[in-house]
């Protein structure tokens, strides 16, 4: 009796183990990099909001609120410094009129700084 106990104790034990490194994937990490991020507009007047190249890929921030005012700048982009977590999904968000596909990647913004 005791011997099946310990069997199926160690039985859980490997198998809750093995749940846990699965789920420490890359969106449960956080990354800092350089950037470039782009304002296209607000999307109310048919903008696209911000999008963030990092390591030559586009990415869609899921937060965009949480980034402040000073960066809308409408001429090209701003070089920054971004804390994030990938969300594992695509965002696509479609802007005006536009039928363009606009899906990328999507992360959730950890902190931003201009460089």
């Amino acid at each position: 009796m005791k011997l099946s106990l310990l069997a199926a104790i160690v039985s859980a034990s490997a198998l809750l183990a093995s749940c846990s490194q699965k789920n420490m994937n890359s969106k449960d990490q956080t990354i800092t990099k350089e950037a470039q991020l782009e304002w296209s507009g607000e999307y109310m007047v048919d903008g696209c909001g911000f999008k963030l190249t990092i390591d030559g890929k586009d990415y869609k921030p899921e937060d965009e609120a949480t980034i402040d005012d000073s960066f809308k700048v409408e001429e090209g982009t701003v070089p920054v410094k971004v804390t994030y977590t990938e969300t594992g999904e695509t965002i696509d968000r479609r802007c005006g009129l536009s039928t363009q596909d606009r899906s990328m990647p999507g992360i959730r913004i950890i902190s931003i700084e201009k460089l």
